[in-house]
């Protein structure tokens, strides 16, 4: 087994645990016997339960950005765009067992981490937004940017639903969509 594999057995084993038991209830132990390696072979990659937790929600991070790009590839129009990340992200969480927002309970030092994955949602958000203002689909008077914070914290409330709740999935999703749009399309009123 190549160093590769075994780092992939272990974030996977570690993101398993996460979605399982939560971020915080995660230790070296754990993700040695769930990715079956010796202790000592996580203590070979990683200092300490935080290191691997970080390289974990980092592979989360750049496997879930580059799922939302590939879902907003497949459709056209900004508004099928936004209803496409909307899907993306509940199905995610819902498949996943976890939402994406647990910056909390990352160490302090790899809180940028989820930031990271934040700040690529904001980019493709502001991305679809301009596209759907530029096409007149969306309202004129929008800031983009203040509009794909905002809308990125709707699918991260999206996505806690999506988590304890994946029985409501479509339901909570339609709403979620429904919901976003109706603050950006032309025909809204704002303050």
């Amino acid at each position: 087994m190549t160093p590769s594999d075994t780092l992939e057995r272990i974030v996977a084993a570690t993101l398993g645990l996460i979605a399982e038991r939560g971020l915080g209830n995660v230790s070296m132990s754990d993700v040695a016997r769930a990715a079956g390696v010796a202790r000592q072979t996580l203590y070979n990659h990683f200092d300490d339960v935080d290191g691997i937790v970080a390289a974990a929600v980092s592979a989360h991070n750049e496997v879930a950005t580059r799922q939302l790009v590939d879902a907003v590839a497949v459709v056209e129009g900004a508004s099928e765009k936004i209803a496409q990340l909307a899907r993306q992200v509940a199905l995610s969480a819902m498949h996943e067992g976890h939402d994406l927002d647990f910056q909390h309970a990352l160490a302090p030092e790899h809180r940028g981490l989820t930031a990271a994955y934040a700040q690529a949602l904001d980019a493709l958000l502001a991305e679809v937004i301009a596209e759907g203002v530029a096409d007149g689909e969306f309202r004129a008077d929008l800031d983009v940017d203040v509009a794909a914070v905002l809308i990125r914290h709707q699918l991260l409330g999206l996505a806690h639903l999506a988590a304890t709740a994946p029985a409501d999935v479509a339901r909570a999703t339609g709403h979620a969509t429904r919901l976003i749009l109706a603050g950006l399309t032309a025909g809204s009123s704002a303050p």
